[in-house]
């Protein structure tokens, strides 16, 4: 669970900043702030793109050379990234060479993320058979990714109380600091932690893991992304578009951060309820009623924090964290841990879940920056969410077992 919290900590960290840090101090002051957030959200979204890159590289490290080897390195180079970016200059310091920095960090911190969570659902999964057990083990996991985004978001919010301007001076940096000694002592229990990936399924590794899944599993890869779009774009709609919307509607930056904070930890503790919920009701009709609650859900959403006042801002992260996204990533780990085999199960885990992060959570917010500017109002935002919604609902739904090694069987039995 510490590598979860880790690595979500640092996300949550940047997610946060992005509106209200980098947008404001690593970008030219001559642009518009509409420019300013579309840069700022870029540089977010360009994490994402280096994701699945980072899920081959560790993917195949981890399914030839054991899991553990992997997940030192992926809890090293995150909590390395995030500590160096609080020690950036800023574009009024070194000007463009400000945002380039910070940049090359992001893309570090996306890659090493890119190989750090199917490593760690794949043990904790591998240390129990399937059942209720393995179920509610998977979605505890989870809830690491919930604590590392309260408190990512706690730690920035506490800052935010300074003056403007000591946080936009140094304030800010803190929490980007505070993450070394975490990740000094993560790595330290990794290293002391057993290899549960055995000798004979490493050995019936292909060379190029991610090459055989393409060309062997393709349809539950498919099937995996899709699984990713309406949980990963919707959590970022809400962690990203919702703090940039409610800063355009001038709702307190300590509230949004407040209310994001107070939502992450209904989330965290919502997720065992919706595993042990997924053990007696099924994990696709756990997963399927998070996303109808985020297809119903998003366009109150923003008509609360439109309210402006605390009450209602807090009830929008709330309501749509606990009832939107707690169902879906509780099950998730379960559902992708099951769609390849163990020879390839790293790198096809990372696989699906890196490039649904491209295809949703890193798109989500600049789709949506840009249709709400475009047609300026958030009902285009609400059925971008709804096409998320029926993607991931037809994902569910498709049979999960062809791949092109099982349809070449079944021709040869027939």
């Amino acid at each position: 669970m510490i590598g979860n919290i880790v690595e979500w900590y640092d996300f949550a960290l940047y997610t946060a900043a992005t509106p209200l840090v980098f947008a404001l101090l690593f970008f030219s002051s001559n642009i518009s702030a509409f420019q300013n957030q579309i840069e700022a959200i870029g540089l977010f979204a360009a994490g994402f793109i280096a994701r699945p890159l980072g899920g081959i590289f560790f993917g195949a490290l981890g399914d030839r050379h054991g899991h553990m080897v992997a997940l030192r390195w992926t809890l090293f180079l995150i909590g390395g990234a995030t500590t160096l970016i609080g020690l950036l200059p800023t574009y009024t310091m070194v000007g463009s060479l400000a945002p380039m920095l910070l940049l090359l960090l992001r893309l570090v911190q996306g890659a090493a993320a890119g190989g750090e969570w199917a490593g760690s659902i794949l043990v904790v999964g591998g240390m129990l058979p399937d059942g209720p057990r393995k179920m509610v083990a998977l979605a505890l996991s989870q809830s690491g990714v919930a604590i590392g985004m309260v408190l990512g978001t706690a730690a920035l919010w506490l800052v935010s109380h300074l003056s403007p301007e000591d946080f936009l001076v140094w304030g800010w940096r803190v929490p980007f600091l505070a993450t070394l000694p975490t990740v000094v002592l993560g790595v330290w229990l990794r290293s002391a932690m057993t290899d549960l990936k055995t000798t004979s399924s490493a050995k019936h590794t292909p060379r190029f893991p991610v090459w055989a899944i393409m060309r062997d599993y393709p349809i539950p890869l498919v099937r995996g992304i899709g699984l990713r779009l309406a949980e990963n774009g919707g959590v970022y709609l809400i962690t990203v578009f919702g703090l940039a919307y409610g800063h355009e509607k001038h709702v307190p930056d300590t509230l949004l951060l407040l209310a994001l904070m107070i939502g992450l930890l209904a989330d965290g503790i919502s997720m065992p309820a919706a595993a042990w919920l997924a053990a007696r009701w099924g994990a696709g009709r756990t997963y399927l009623s998070g996303i109808l609650a985020l297809a119903l859900l998003i366009g109150p959403f923003f008509k609360l924090i439109e309210a402006g006042g605390a009450i209602a801002v807090i009830s929008a992260f709330v309501l749509l964290l606990a009832l939107g996204h707690a169902p879906t990533i509780a099950v998730e780990p379960f559902l992708l841990e099951r769609l390849f085999p163990r020879e390839v199960q790293y790198s096809g885990v990372a696989l699906a879940h890196e490039v649904g992060a491209i295809l949703a959570g890193g798109l989500s917010p600049l789709v949506a920056v840009f249709l709400y500017h475009a047609v300026g109002s958030v009902q285009a935002v609400t059925v971008y969410a709804f096409g998320l919604v029926i993607c991931s609902a037809a994902a569910l739904f498709f049979p999960c077992s062809l791949s092109r090694k099982s349809l070449s069987a079944a021709s040869e039995m027939g």
